[in-house]
């Protein structure tokens, strides 16, 4: 770490948060685990909604969503500590325990003794644990794209993802997340500066922090999964690419009682940035039933 990649990576952080289709209030939450930036937005008689961010790419990715969530809740994104952003362990969290007694206390030093929970990606995988393992703190459980999860990660998404960690170039990271995206074509708008915005946060932190030495997603055990017992909406992009749609929700159908889930037309993994509407429309629709 130096000062001019703490700097860089501040920029790039702070351009995606001016994004947002409606800025939040940026908080720092004490507790044993870490001091947790939160960014806090939607009224605040509003049911509660905390979301955790995909992997590398911090709680400014919400920046599409911000608006619409806003109307219909109090939401609460949170930097997860030991990834990219502003969140700061006060003790290593490498295992998945770890990252879950930081939610624990975090949702409680925001006094929130049950919430809606989500996650996108990385953020999907961990929120799926911590509703299978804290039930009575959960409301209803979103998964966004969840990493890993219900089935592994396709060799073609391991494989361009190792050069890019290891030698982090901009454009080597921005044509990684375009892949990840629906195939090529100029969607224009607030989609491109918001996929080039967590590009570039992906690109700043990768030289900033370095390597992630915490718990990688993987497929949860059966055992966890039959554990969740929250009400669940599980989303995925028809066109995914990390792997396949609907063997993924098949599996996760056989695993989780109380799913509601959907493949989203006309989005791959960048399904909250290239559907905000669509998304927005599924979680109201769901957590205000």
């Amino acid at each position: 770490m130096s000062p001019r990649t703490e700097a860089d990576f501040r920029r790039a952080y702070d351009e995606l948060i001016s994004l947002w289709t409606t800025a939040p209030e940026s908080r720092d939450i004490e507790t044993p685990s870490a001091r947790t930036r939160v960014q806090v937005w939607g009224r605040e008689d509003a049911p509660p909604l905390v979301l955790l961010h995909g992997f590398k790419v911090t709680s400014g990715m919400w920046a599409a969503n911000a608006l619409e969530l806003g109307k219909s809740f109090r939401v609460y994104a949170a930097d997860t500590p030991g990834d990219h952003g502003f969140s700061v362990p006060h003790r290593p969290l490498l295992r998945v325990e770890d990252l879950l007694g930081w939610l624990d206390e975090l949702l409680t030093a925001l006094g929130l003794s049950r919430t809606n929970l989500g996650g996108m990606s990385y953020g999907g995988w961990l929120s799926a644990q911590y509703a299978a393992r804290a039930p009575e703190r959960v409301s209803k459980l979103v998964l966004l794209a969840p990493g890993a999860t219900f089935v592994r990660f396709n060799t073609a998404f391991v494989m361009r993802g190792i050069p890019f960690l290891i030698w982090p170039r901009r454009d080597w990271v921005h044509a990684y997340l375009r892949w990840a995206a629906v195939p090529e074509k100029e969607a224009g708008g607030l989609y491109d500066r918001v996929m080039s915005g967590i590009a570039d946060v992906m690109w700043t932190g990768l030289h900033h922090f370095g390597w992630y030495p915490g718990q990688w997603p993987g497929v949860v055990k059966e055992e966890v999964l039959r554990r969740i017992q929250a009400p669940t909406l599980l989303l995925v992009g028809q066109q995914e690419r990390i792997y396949d749609a609907e063997p993924m929700m098949a599996r996760a159908r056989t695993l989780i009682p109380n799913l509601t889930c959907e493949a989203i037309p006309d989005a791959s993994h960048d399904l909250p940035i290239r559907q905000p509407e669509r998304v927005a429309a599924h979680l109201r629709s769901f957590l205000e039933a």
